[in-house]
């Protein structure tokens, strides 16, 4: 059969088999950017939900990295069909994973910045009701038709 035919069967169009070496550099490289950010969320200043979203995200992206890499480097599409397939059947559902993770980290994050707007504005009340105290504005004349 002419191999030129054959680049345009079906089949070919998802395969994309790299050297194993390539994909060890680019795990490598990721576990270094993955733990960095993990040791980065370990700030206080991180709230705990945003910290275990994230931190879920990171452990879930690393597994899709890693299914990513098997499939494209180290499973032989033409030896292993089976094992192939349902590795990047993982990567495809790992990554829908990742997305509804990275959705709810967005309603989380709009959950908490509605919260620290709310405190805001309650303190900044306070404040003017307390200037206004102060200065003896806005006596509150249903007080006084009481006292009458």
């Amino acid at each position: 059969m002419n191999p030129l035919l054959e680049i345009h069967d079906l089949r070919l169009l998802g395969q994309t088999h790299l050297p194993a070496w390539t994909t060890y550099v680019v795990l490598a490289a990721a576990a270094v950017a993955g733990g960095w950010y993990w040791r980065r969320l370990r700030r206080g200043s991180v709230p705990r939900i945003r910290r275990r979203l994230r931190r879920a995200s990171l452990v879930i992206g690393g597994g899709v990295l890693v299914a990513a890499a098997a499939a494209s480097g180290w499973i032989d599409p033409d030896v292993d069909q089976i094992p192939y397939l349902v590795t990047w059947a993982g990567v495809v559902l790992g990554l829908l994973v990742l997305v509804v993770l990275a959705l709810v980290d967005a309603f989380v994050s709009v959950r908490l910045h509605q919260r620290s707007l709310d405190r805001r504005l309650v303190r900044d009340t306070l404040r003017i009701r307390e200037a206004m105290d102060r200065e003896g504005i806005g006596a509150r004349p249903e007080r006084e038709a009481d006292d009458a």
